[in-house]
């Protein structure tokens, strides 16, 4: 018993030491923003109730897709992904096979940014504009060649470039700089920090020039711009809200709420076809977090664990279809899409299809669209 009585002191209090020493002397960039979220939707009921619609997705590449956060559809029918090795690929959606094994998802490597490449679309010219956390918005050939596009607007560098979308014209890239103070490894300080270190921006393709069109956001990340071309979305992760930014009308300029009171942490946004647009939410808010929102001493204190305990999210893999009005029209959900997948990151329509990215785990995810074949398909 008195072995046993010091391996309990050694396991329980130990920890708790290191623990209380960190909170009383550790030392943190992060600096707590008091704020106030909008009421959690209930998840019983309602646009957000649960289900297990993604249950009986299949899952494909889990040997060789390397966490694909992004997935865009190429003119040739093939879908395009960035890894977490930097490497950038293509694979052919119609060899997909069930089982799998490393030999079933073949695919072909494009291009390497040996960086992080995250958000990605197709430029109307055919190479791929991409979003690299790392090395910042790239323009990427399907001959391999890399260059890069921007990495600071106005004199302030990009930490943690995220997602991306292109004007149906070509003349201008839309994308998000998550943060100016945390890069991609420490993303959850500045979640628990709710700092304004977020920006919407623009690259004009034709001069060159990166402007910053909104600061101020909590984490910006997924992008997208309407079928119109009147506005964009830009999702504030840390707010559970997708803000809206006016390019034309009256409005030009000006930015509004588009939908609030998120049941959890909006990830990539992509338009379809018919003006709709697909949401992946990786993980549900967390009341305790929600619960220190107006607490910025605790979240402090709770910033300088976090190298010792783990950051409190709910993975869930959740896909939503909401409409221009900010309707929900489709909601999609499970524990784990197929046998394991979740945290997903985007959703991307195509060929009467839904296929799923997911910045954490490998493989895609696939299930057929529950919105149909849209005529512009």
């Amino acid at each position: 018993m008195r072995v046993l009585g010091k391996v309990l002191v050694a396991v329980v209090l130990l920890p708790a030491a290191v623990m209380g020493g960190a909170v009383l002397f550790g030392s943190t960039p992060v600096e707590p923003v008091a704020w106030k979220p909008a009421p959690m939707p209930s998840l019983t009921s309602g646009p957000y109730a649960y289900n297990n619609l993604l249950q009986d997705a299949q899952v494909f590449g889990t040997y060789n897709l390397l966490q694909p956060e992004s997935i865009a559809p190429g003119a040739d029918g093939l879908l395009y992904t960035g890894m977490n090795t930097g490497e950038i690929v293509r694979f052919d959606p119609s060899k997909l096979q069930v089982p799998e094994s490393p030999q079933t998802t073949p695919f072909d490597l494009i291009a390497n940014t040996k960086g992080r490449p995250l958000g990605l679309v197709f430029h109307p010219e055919g190479y791929l504009v991409v979003a690299d956390a790392i090395k910042g918005l790239l323009k990427v050939s399907l001959q391999g060649e890399v260059t890069v596009l921007s990495t600071e607007s106005e004199g302030v560098p990009f930490k943690f470039v995220d997602d991306v979308a292109v004007s149906a014209d070509g003349r201008y890239a839309y994308f998000s700089d998550a943060s100016s103070k945390f890069d991609l490894n420490s993303y959850v300080l500045d979640i628990v920090e709710h700092g304004p270190n977020g920006r919407l921006l623009q690259y004009d393709f034709l001069t060159g020039e990166t402007k910053t069109l909104l600061g101020g956001l909590q984490f910006a990340n997924g992008v997208t711009i309407s079928k119109a071309g009147d506005y964009v979305l830009v999702n504030e992760t840390g707010e559970y809200r997708i803000v809206r930014y006016w390019l034309q009308g009256e409005k030009a300029g000006t930015s509004e709420v588009f939908v609030d009171g998120l049941p959890g942490f909006p990830d990539n946004i992509r338009t379809d076809a018919d003006g709709n647009y697909w949401l992946a939410v990786p993980s549900l808010r967390d009341p305790l977090l929600d619960s220190l929102a107006d607490k910025p001493a605790v979240r402090k204190a709770m910033a300088k664990l976090l190298n010792y305990v783990q950051f409190p999210i709910k993975p869930r893999a959740m896909a939503l279809a909401i409409n221009p009005q900010g309707t929900v029209i489709a909601n999609l959900q499970a524990e784990k899409a197929g046998a394991y997948y979740y945290y997903l990151t985007q959703v991307t329509p195509f060929d009467g299809k839904l296929y799923f990215g997911s910045v954490h785990i490998n493989g895609v995810a696939t299930i057929s669209n529950p919105l149909g074949l849209s005529p512009n398909e």
